[in-house]
């Protein structure tokens, strides 16, 4: 069996680029779900991410299920405050019943004399600290939606052309 039998995927292109700055006090999602519905963003891509916080939450999966689907029981959640320099965010921005869903992984360091680095599943809660710069790229000629997967029951990225 091929591993193309297994892959959801559709072909666009790129519209519109935007670029932002966000203000101290942003909250890092709230944001991006802001500005994806003020322009009317349906598929878009987060191309970068880079800045200061001083809160972040972050989600990970610390444990596999015994079946489908994961829960909270699974995951993690993180609260770091302190202050945190943004190193990386990606993902992608589609659509669950018309809203707006952000579906995101940031990757932050702390001041420590280490570099310690953290990451995880974006979530409310991650402040801006001193800016957050942020650029989005709207994919254009097919629309990314989420919808409940059959086998894993939870939200999942589906692609219409």
């Amino acid at each position: 069996m091929s591993e193309l039998e297994n892959i959801r995927m559709s072909k666009g292109g790129l519209g519109k680029v935007l670029v932002m700055r966000l203000a101290p006090g942003c909250d890092l999602m709230k944001s991006l779900e802001e500005i994806a519905e003020r322009e009317n963003l349906r598929s878009g891509v987060v191309l970068s991410g880079a800045g200061s916080l001083h809160q972040v939450t972050l989600r990970n999966v610390r444990s596999f299920p015994d079946e489908f689907p994961i829960t909270d029981r699974n995951r993690i959640y993180t609260p770091k405050k302190e202050l945190l320099e943004l190193l990386s965010l990606s993902g992608n921005i589609s659509r669950k019943d018309g809203e707006v869903f952000v579906h995101c992984h940031i990757t932050v360091s702390s001041g420590l004399d280490d570099g310690r680095a953290y990451g995880g599943h974006l979530t409310e809660g991650c402040v801006v600290f001193s800016t957050c710069e942020v650029i989005i790229a709207e994919i254009t000629g097919l629309e990314m939606k989420r919808n409940v997967d059959p086998e894993t029951r939870v939200l999942e990225l589906y692609l219409e052309p």
